[in-house]
């Protein structure tokens, strides 16, 4: 994954992630991107109190996954996400692994694009605030 910046952070799926064939349901997926998105926001200093103070919403409008492997009942995953486009839009990438082995299970992607609050007018460009946010791993590239 070639990102401006990631943020890795652990889950553990539970018995409610389970389906009859004893793997993570494949419609929970979004809940550990969400881990990862988390991570990742708060490391740019820009997690969901920021942005709604800021005036800007980031809705998605596209997820993409691509599994290699289940996860299962409280397997230890490692979730690494990284910002990897932000000019027009907000693309997260993310790898999902086996914390213990580092074998990939799932490459996904969510695309986020920046509305203002207020109006709930869609932005065609990237809001000031998160190039602010950016900057520092932007120069450090």
């Amino acid at each position: 994954m070639k990102a401006i910046v990631t943020a890795t952070t652990t889950a553990k799926p539970q018995f409610y992630d389970i389906d009859s064939m004893n793997i993570v349901w494949h419609g929970y997926y979004p809940k550990f991107m969400e881990l990862g998105r988390v991570a990742i926001l708060d490391k740019i200093d820009y997690g969901y109190e920021q942005m709604v103070a800021s005036g800007y919403g980031w809705p998605i409008i596209d997820m993409r996954f691509r599994y290699a492997r289940p996860m299962r009942l409280h397997q230890e995953i490692e979730i690494v996400a990284g910002i990897t486009e932000w000019e027009n839009r907000l693309k997260i990438d993310y790898e999902f692994k086996d914390l213990k082995t580092g074998q990939r299970l799932n490459r996904c992607s969510s695309v986020q694009v920046a509305i203002e609050i207020e109006t709930e007018t869609m932005l065609w460009e990237t809001p000031p605030i998160l190039r602010e946010k950016l900057a520092p791993f932007l120069s450090a590239s």
